[in-house]
This record gives C-alpha cells, structure tokens and sequence, in this order.
C-alpha cells in the first residue's frame, strides 16, 4: 500500500519542524525559498510557491498540501494595509490555482487561532465570530475566505501557540525559547505585551500529531482549533523559565504599535471529538525540552 504523499511549503520553523516529525510517517516533502532553516534539512526543493510556472512543473498529483508559509509577521504594520491585503489575496488565489491544476487532494492551510478570534476571556470556538483586528490577523482570515472558496478539499487549522523543536536564534517570535534564552544568557527582553497578557500554548509534537489524527481519518472541509485548551499568562511563563533554568529574566517594557491580542484561549473539543486526539506534552515538559535543547545551543 503506497503511503500517503504529503508536501509542506514553507521552510521556516512551522515547516522544518514538521517536515522531520512526519516524514517518517508519511512521503514527506518540504518546498520552499531559501532560508536558515535549509541546511539542517535532509530533502528540500527550492521552489516559489506563489510562481505559477515553477509550480506548473512540479508534481503536485493527489497530494496533501500543508501551508506553512509566513507571508506576514504579527508584527507586521503598514500604511497601506488595504493594498497589502489586496497583493496577498492574489497571491493566494494563484497558489489555489496552481494546486487545482496540478491535482493536489487537498490543501491544510496554517491559520492564527491567537488573533484572529481577538481578545476572548473564556476558550473559544470555531463557531464563535472572528474579530481580525491587526495586518496579520486580516491577512489569514482573507487567506481562509480563498482557500474555503477554491473547490479544493481543504482542512483549516486555526493555531494557538505552537512552540519547541527547532528554533534559528534572534528571532521575534515564539516568547518561550526566547525568554529562554534571554535567562541563560543574561540579555534583556522586551516586553512588547502585559505580563498579565494570557496565550494557549501548545508543544510541536502534539501539533504533529493533530495533524497526523486528521489526515488519517479523512477529514475535509472544517475549521479546526489546535491549541491546549488552556491559558497561560506571560508573567506565569516567566516565573516557570526562572524555576526551570535558576536565572532571572531581565525585562525592559516595551509598547506595541500593533493591534495586541490581550487574552486568548482556544476551545480544542472539536479536535478532539474529530480524531480523540489529547496533547501529551505539558507546559513544564516543554520548557524543560526546550531548555535542554537551548542549552546545548549556547
């Protein structure tokens, strides 16, 4: 029996990541520009994925498509949001399009379950409305509007926080291997959000595994929530990296000039009433994996 052939655009953190926790489960391929991320790969193919001709001449026949580009940071701003939305919005419908005509099954599309619903004081569900405030946020709800128009079957996974597994250094995003790293070197960080700021955060690994539960069981055509299903305050999150490593986190205040997301927990019930999937790995699981892995970094 042929395994199922799966292609992950996209060679940033979401996309290496992935691409070595299923590839031994699945024909994994990883496609995508250059960047750092590239030389720990095994396999990568270097392609644009929103050039039509580049992608005319890839086999793309019954594949499952997983999305893990970032097109926008979520700090991202401009003074022209409109034509920025505009310019990613064709982008998307040329990427739907090149998929149709290659044959692909279905496409898994990476959306933000940590701003596009806004600030939420309980866990809140796919059913709930969307309120997409910054650059960021519009842009994967318009991304969302095209692939669920395309006529392709498609998997929509709105993600909290994921964090663990690799990170490249110097990076803006993802608070838990910086802070992390911050401790164990000593240097400042910036806080851009309250320390009583609260996220859904959830290991890669159980990521992995959501998908792996869904691409299984055939899923198609549903919005799906991937978090932990439970919240963690950023001044929590400190108090366990400065418990886990003995350091403290030196901390210099900062103000967003972005729209910020002050409270958000994803309701996950639907995933697991899809696929039984749990997450197995604890937030202090985690910290403790990733400081030992950071550890060795450094």
């Amino acid at each position: 029996m042929n395994r199922m052939r799966v292609i992950i655009l996209g060679a940033g953190y979401l996309g290496t990541n992935l691409y070595s926790l299923l590839k031994d489960r699945y024909e994994t391929e990883l496609w995508g520009i250059d960047s750092p991320y590239v030389p720990l790969l095994d396999r990568f193919t270097e392609v644009d994925a929103f050039d039509p001709a580049a992608m005319a001449e890839k086999n793309l026949r019954d594949a499952v498509v997983i999305d893990a580009i970032g097109l926008v940071a979520n700090t991202a701003r401009t003074e022209d949001e409109e034509g920025e939305l505009a310019r990613i919005g064709a982008m998307y419908r040329s990427l739907m399009a090149s998929l149709r005509a290659g044959g692909a099954g279905k496409i898994v599309f990476f959306s933000s379950g940590g701003t596009i619903y806004g600030n939420t004081e309980r866990p809140i569900s796919e059913a709930d409305p969307v309120k997409p405030a910054s650059l960021y946020a519009r842009s994967k709800y318009l991304s969302e509007e095209i692939i669920r128009s395309c006529g392709m079957d498609y998997l929509i996974l709105r993600l909290s926080n994921p964090y663990g597994g690799y990170q490249i250094p110097g990076k803006k995003q993802g608070v838990i291997p910086i802070l992390i790293r911050k401790a164990l070197t000593g240097e400042v960080f910036e806080m851009w959000a309250s320390a009583h700021s609260v996220r859904d955060y959830f290991y890669i690994t159980d990521l992995a595994a959501a998908i792996e539960g869904l691409l299984e069981r055939e899923i198609c055509n549903e919005i799906i929530n991937v978090g932990s299903g439970a919240g963690t305050s950023l001044q929590d999150i400190i108090s366990m990296i400065e418990a886990q490593t003995g350091k403290s986190v030196k901390i210099e205040l900062r103000k967003s000039e972005v729209p910020v997301v002050e409270s958000i927990v994803l309701d996950v019930s639907k995933l697991k009433r899809l696929t039984g999937w749990q997450p197995e790995v604890t937030l202090n699981q985690g910290i403790r994996l990733e400081t030992e892995r950071i550890l060795e970094e450094i």
